[in-house]
């Protein structure tokens, strides 16, 4: 089996020979410390900005002469972050070790490089010293967070009939997308803005360093409920934290600046 290391020599080994390549670096859970045996491979680069295509042909290339390529995906553009990206799986390598990369231009200087929000890049190779941990706007990000939570409090609030009315009406599917989507996105966010204001928009991903041990046993009770009518007492329940978290914010309970 191809293993992640070799993935990684690969992709940045194809990709330094070209003078339109001028940086590579490891984002993801090699950027925050957390890289386990089933982490995949992330993996950014940055390009002149008319050679974002050649990026992903010279390292589509790469791999097929490591292993068939068994699945692949170029995303839509636009992507929300701005960049292109595409994700890729070997034959040859575990599922797990898929690559996720993401291609971004020299003209784009939004690269995802806040320590605060996406931890430190390991550098592959940097042909200008153009990578680096960028600085966080803080006061910028508190406002855009402040403007967010007046539409939180009125929809969350809103649309909570509609997990309940579907568990009324006996339909499971749609009480549980309802119940995910109304109930535990908006509490999960609101969350965040309490206590980890920095990725508040990060959903439901590293909830494990981001939320008080508390708040991470409550929520990964509330995401599975275990039968139809479980899902009408576990909104109950996130109801109630999601009043009591808004009425702590309303207070000023939180961890932003002045």
């Amino acid at each position: 089996m191809i293993d992640r290391d070799e993935i990684v020599r690969t992709v940045a080994g194809s990709l330094k020979p070209h003078d339109w390549a001028l940086a590579a670096w490891l984002g993801g859970s090699f950027a925050t410390g957390r890289t386990d045996e089933w982490s995949d491979v992330d993996v950014q680069a940055l390009v002149e900005d008319d050679h974002v295509d050649d990026a992903f042909r010279v390292v589509r290339d790469a791999l097929e002469r490591l292993s068939p390529v068994a699945h692949r995906y170029r995303f839509p553009e636009p992507m929300w972050h701005g960049h292109s990206q595409e994700i890729l799986s070997l034959r040859d390598a575990s599922p797990d070790h898929f690559l996720d990369f993401v291609v971004m231009k020299r003209s784009n200087e939004d690269r995802l490089l806040e320590p605060e929000r996406h931890g430190t890049a390991e550098i592959l190779f940097d042909k200008e010293g153009l990578i680096g941990p960028a600085a966080f706007d803080r006061a910028a990000h508190a406002e855009k967070m402040r403007a967010r939570l007046p539409a939180l409090r009125e929809l969350f609030f809103l649309l909570q009939n509609l997990p309940s009315k579907s568990v009324r009406r006996g339909i499971a599917p749609d009480a549980i997308h309802f119940y995910q989507g109304y109930t535990v996105r908006p509490l999960v966010e609101l969350l965040r803005m309490r206590h980890c204001p920095d990725r508040y928009d990060f959903g439901v991903r590293y909830l494990d360093r981001d939320l008080p041990e508390e708040l991470r046993t409550e929520i990964a009770d509330l995401v599975m409920p275990v039968s139809l009518e479980d899902v009408e007492v576990k909104r109950a329940r996130a109801e109630a934290i999601f009043r009591e978290n808004l009425e702590a914010l309303d207070r000023g309970e939180w961890s932003l600046p002045a």
